[in-house]
């Protein structure tokens, strides 16, 4: 092997004239990097490694369905037949899914040495056909006692849980309340952020300031749209104090996209600002829980600023949970972004305009240590498109919100989950 390698740099490095005196030390040191990564199969590096490297997965199978279909033509003439399927957030049709909710993942931890650590998180989606990317890949290292750098690939701090919003078994929920989960349609950027630990009296606090980037490639009106975020910045602050944490959040992207795919040679969307905030509240004992949060995203006019939220509570008996939650959304100041006089800006406000409330009723049997099943139930009501007065738009909560769609059949449509998760 160590023949070959010799063989190979020496005719590639002859070859290109380079190969000098002074090279010869250079080969010789590569040379002996080469047998030194060849030998790490001994028994001594294997324990080497083992002790710097820790792997951790975890992994969910669930099932969604639901029975929505479009009621009846609307007064444009644009829509589908009666009867038609609804998609639930433009995925989920009224067969089961096996996919919408399922996933896996498998981190692995590094430590570099005392100060230093590498991670890299894989995850395959099911509704992605389990095509695994990398959800993390970034560098920790300590600056100073309670003060932490991280670069690389880090998931956006927006929400409350929004750290591992991927790991089902680290919540009551089958599914995270797509109400305030579904606003923001990403979870990664590429940046850095800083961290500092600290504590005030009896109350610990963790504030981090980040910065990145990310490229968004997303269906807008039936073409394929990259929206690219840059100089994404801000600033969230956790504190806890006993059995009680409270989360805020602050943030604001430049956004731009052409949106030539779409049919509008010259459309585009150059550097508008969007601003974000989140807050929220949870007090947890250990046997009764109840958190709440809210989200809000206003991208100044181009698209129809949303808000959205939710109040949960539950109760521990043994190994079941059952909880219950409450949730709403809605889009509203869109007088701004609405303009029957320009189709595309209307086109686009009406097929982002959201507005729902929701009941969710479901309970959580923890089966085994690091494994449990969740059942759930998630009746919505109070979808009405007449609430934004517009007769030439259908809404229809977190469902279908096409300008071709007519109104749902049900009044109050139920989507049922049924979840797998555990951790290794």
């Amino acid at each position: 092997m160590r023949l070959s390698h010799t063989l190979l740099w020496g005719i590639a490095l002859s070859a290109s004239g380079i190969l000098h005196a002074e090279d010869a030390v250079s080969m010789e040191e590569l040379e002996q990097r080469l047998s030194r990564l060849e030998q790490g199969g001994s028994s001594a590096s294997a324990t080497d490694w083992t002790d710097k490297v820790s792997i951790k997965g975890f992994i969910t199978y669930g099932l969604t369905r639901h029975d929505v279909h479009q009621n009846q033509a609307n007064a444009n003439g644009f829509n589908m037949a009666a009867g038609q399927p609804f998609n639930y957030q433009d995925r989920v049709t009224d067969e089961v899914s096996h996919r919408e909710l399922s996933r896996a993942g498998i981190q692995f931890n590094a430590e570099i040495n005392d100060k230093a650590s590498a991670v890299v998180q894989l995850l395959a989606r099911g509704r992605d056909n389990y095509d695994a990317e990398v959800q993390w890949a970034y560098i920790d290292y300590e600056l100073v006692d309670g003060i932490n750098w991280r670069g690389g690939r880090l998931m956006l701090p927006n929400s409350m849980h929004s750290q591992y919003v991927n790991v089902g078994y680290a919540y009551h929920w089958a599914a995270l309340p797509s109400e305030v989960y579904g606003i923001v349609p990403f979870d990664t950027m590429d940046g850095m952020d800083l961290t500092w630990r600290f504590n005030t009296g009896t109350l610990t606090h963790e504030l981090s300031a980040f910065y990145g980037s990310l490229d968004v490639p997303a269906e807008t009106l039936g073409a394929t749209v990259v929206y690219q975020g840059r100089d994404y910045s801000g600033i969230n602050l956790r504190s806890r104090w006993g059995d009680l944490s409270t989360w805020l959040s602050y943030s604001h992207a430049k956004l731009s996209a052409d949106l030539s795919a779409l049919g509008l040679a010259a459309a585009s969307i150059d550097d508008a600002n969007i601003m974000g905030n989140s807050v929220g509240l949870q007090y947890d004992n250990g046997t009764f829980f109840l958190m709440a949060e809210r989200t809000e995203l206003d991208p100044h006019a181009w698209f129809p600023y949303r808000w959205g939220g939710y109040v949960s509570t539950g109760y521990r008996i043994g190994k079941w949970t059952p909880h219950v939650t409450w949730a709403a959304t809605n889009s509203s100041d869109i007088s701004g972004v609405l303009n029957d006089t320009n189709l595309f800006n209307d086109a686009l406000a009406q097929a982002n305009m959201v507005r729902a409330k929701s009941w969710t009723l479901g309970v959580r049997h923890e089966l085994a240590r690091g494994l449990d099943i969740k059942f759930e139930a998630q009746q919505f009501y109070d979808m009405s498109s007449e609430k934004f007065n517009r007769t030439d738009s259908n809404v229809n909560g977190m469902f279908s919100s096409s300008t071709m769609a007519g109104e749902i059949e049900q009044d109050n449509p139920t989507v049922y989950r049924i979840a797998v998760d555990a951790v290794f």
